[in-house]
């Protein structure tokens, strides 16, 4: 099988745990109650979250790089149209910390198939992983990085399974919230909270290929509104790389209780460079088990 070599484009959350101002809300007392659930959630998470394993279905779409191509008559004046690339890639994932940067939790994947094409046994490529995550040995969690970088397509974002770390209790203070709406989630009421990264160093870290900007966030929480348990996080991340070139990447992220945890269960990725859509990518997590179950 052919690999196509991808330029991962991976979101690492600063996690800090220093003291900071409190945070700018409005005066509803939901808001309140909905911060201090969505940080012992977050806290739960961060216990717990690396002790369970999944199966995910990842479909990727990115642009294809053009290739030049001669134009002749009224084909030369047919405006530029981006062709698509499509994958499927069904792994087993799990989440985990490198010994030498535990402050921050990691996605790691052991591939099953590609495109309908199975790369070896399944249930190997399980203990293989269960082996990686429990690991202290760093080596063994980078191997499984690298091999996925070799399979995913250029544009593919990783590293958005653990977007509920982004508000800890350290790091709830960094944001102004409101209640903005209410909406439907499936069957469930839910509360829409807006918020807002201040202007400072605190930011999320963009890391791309050899590059690394930072650049603040905003986005909505969906909190169910019968108990304040987080059930979406969308993100929105805009920065120009030019003074013609403004990148856009947008990220949604369902949670739900499983195996004892507020864990997620799909997630959606796309950029728009100058408001076109550039890359897509779309994850389903089923099978949520402690990774230490038969």
């Amino acid at each position: 099988m052919r690999r196509i070599e991808s330029v991962l484009l991976g979101f690492l959350f600063l996690l800090a745990s220093q003291s900071a101002p409190a945070a700018q809300t409005e005066g509803d007392t939901r808001l309140n109650q909905a911060l201090v659930r969505l940080a012992a959630e977050a806290s739960n998470f961060w216990h717990t979250a690396p002790g369970f394993i999944a199966r995910e279905t990842l479909t990727q779409k990115a642009i294809v790089p053009s290739k030049r191509k001669l134009r002749i008559g009224a084909a030369a004046v047919e405006p530029y149209k981006p062709e698509f690339k499509d994958r499927e890639i069904v792994s087993w994932y799990g989440l985990a910390g490198y010994q030498k940067a535990p402050e921050a939790l990691r996605e790691f994947r052991c591939v099953v198939s590609v495109d309908g094409k199975a790369l070896g046994d399944a249930a190997a490529a399980r203990t293989r992983l269960r082996a990686a995550i429990q690991s202290a040995d760093d080596r063994t969690k980078r191997s499984l990085a690298e091999g996925f970088e070799k399979i995913g397509l250029s544009g593919s974002a990783l590293d958005f399974g653990q977007l509920l770390l982004l508000f800890t209790r350290a790091n709830i203070p960094k944001y102004s919230f409101l209640v903005a709406d209410t909406g439907l989630i499936g069957a469930e009421h839910a509360l829409v909270l807006q918020f807002r990264q201040r202007a400072g160093k605190e930011s999320v870290h963009i890391s791309e290929g050899r590059k690394n900007t930072r650049a603040p966030l905003e986005g909505e929480l969906w909190v169910r509104e019968e108990d304040y348990r987080p059930l979406r996080i969308t993100l929105t991340v805009v920065r120009r790389e030019s003074h013609d070139t403004e990148i856009q990447d947008d990220a949604r992220v369902d949670y739900a209780p499983a195996a004892g945890a507020n864990l997620p269960v799909s997630v959606v990725y796309r950029r728009f460079v100058n408001g076109q859509l550039t890359a897509e990518s779309s994850a389903q997590y089923s099978g949520w088990k402690p990774a230490g179950a038969p």
